[in-house]
């Protein structure tokens, strides 16, 4: 998806689901170099230009998995979210030393969060798994997270040229 004329927003996404051990039980990540890629939400776009206009809009604060998948630009949820609270963000992390355009993000799923056969995953700006404010989507997601099994995810965001 095009930002503007020049410029352009994508994302990969990784993913490590761990037993109760916390022995690797599944691992996925988007190769870059194929071009894979998350879905940009508009919501995103509406997000960069309301700061850019001096705005204060709510940043992403949560991510959050679904068991549904093939969600597209305008959507604005999960196809279908898991009925409970989205996760607060672990980490948000803006790139230096020359990638300053790249922000990583990051969250997990603990263990009693979010079990079930998961199949697409967000960023959203807010807690309630009924709201909607997706700003990044992926459906590449395929775990099935038992109750004590854990999901870390990894999402690399990139505004370029």
């Amino acid at each position: 998806m095009k930002f503007g004329d020049k410029g352009k927003v994508s994302g990969h996404v990784r993913y490590v689901g761990r037993n109760e051990a916390g022995e690797v039980i599944y691992e996925h990540e988007h190769n870059v170099e194929l071009g894979e890629h998350n879905t940009v939400c508009d919501l995103h776009y509406d997000l960069i230009c309301a700061y850019m206009a001096g705005s204060t809009p709510t940043l992403i604060t949560h991510g959050h998995c679904g068991t549904g998948t093939g969600q597209v630009a305008t959507d604005t949820n999960l196809d279908t979210p898991i009925q409970e609270a989205r996760q607060a963000i672990d980490s948000k992390t803006q790139g230096g030393g020359g990638s300053e355009h790249i922000l990583t993000v990051v969250f997990t799923e603990a263990a009693g969060d979010c079990t079930g056969s998961l199949r697409e995953c967000g960023l959203f700006t807010t807690v309630n798994w009924n709201s909607a404010t997706l700003m990044l989507y992926d459906d590449s997601l395929v775990f099935d997270k038992g109750a004590l099994d854990t999901l870390e995810v990894t999402w690399t965001i990139t505004y370029s040229n």
